[in-house]
């Protein structure tokens, strides 16, 4: 069923910012994100010859206002890291469709997979990760919708199939980034005892 991560990532997300995260205005803002995704998710509108859906429109004016921010170093930076996410999903998803011999287990997770591996490749910080993830992931979604359906491959931009990659991917950038503060306390903390010994 499409849809499925999407749904349970976001809920998710949105009980932890809402119930669990200490009252503050980026605490409000990633709830309302959430919920405005989640809610926006089934709404699509024709902009001329595509089918776009809200969440996908909403999802990227939001990575899109926050990577606005950055300085202009970053942003250059950003806008490479977001244009070869693209290219790699977007080349990702026409192998995929002219060619799925070559596709060994389940396509949504090793798009996701290819991707986290991309972000992690280019940023360390978990925001910047995401932000890489949700732009270029998006704009690789255009790219890939424009190029189908110049050879009669009508597609939605932003289905749930898009949505379910994108959740998977920033679920586990999350999990890695968690994993990556443990051990980076683990360290400190083996470094603290060791300091004390000597």
């Amino acid at each position: 069923m499409e849809g499925i991560y999407f749904y349970f990532f976001f809920w998710i997300l949105w009980i932890i910012s809402t119930f669990f995260m200490e009252k503050t205005r980026q605490r409000t803002m990633l709830a309302a994100a959430a919920l405005i995704a989640i809610i926006l998710s089934s709404v699509s509108l024709h902009i001329g010859s595509f089918h776009v859906t809200l969440a996908f429109l909403f999802l990227f004016c939001f990575a899109c206002y926050f990577a606005a921010a950055q300085t202009c170093r970053k942003l250059l930076y950003m806008v490479i890291a977001a244009l070869t996410t693209a290219f790699a999903y977007a080349s990702f998803q026409l192998l995929a469709l002219f060619d799925p011999v070559w596709i060994w287990m389940d396509r949504t997770w090793m798009l996701a997979m290819a991707l986290v591996i991309i972000c992690l490749l280019f940023y360390e910080n978990i925001q910047s990760r995401l932000l890489c993830l949700v732009i270029g992931g998006c704009q690789g979604e255009t790219l890939y919708s424009i190029v189908s359906q110049k050879v009669s491959f009508s597609h939605v931009i932003g289905s749930f199939s898009f949505l379910d990659t994108v959740s998977i991917s920033a679920f586990c950038l999350l999990i890695w980034s968690l994993f990556e503060q443990i051990t980076m306390h683990v360290s400190s903390k083996k470094t603290i005892k060791g300091t004390k010994q000597s």
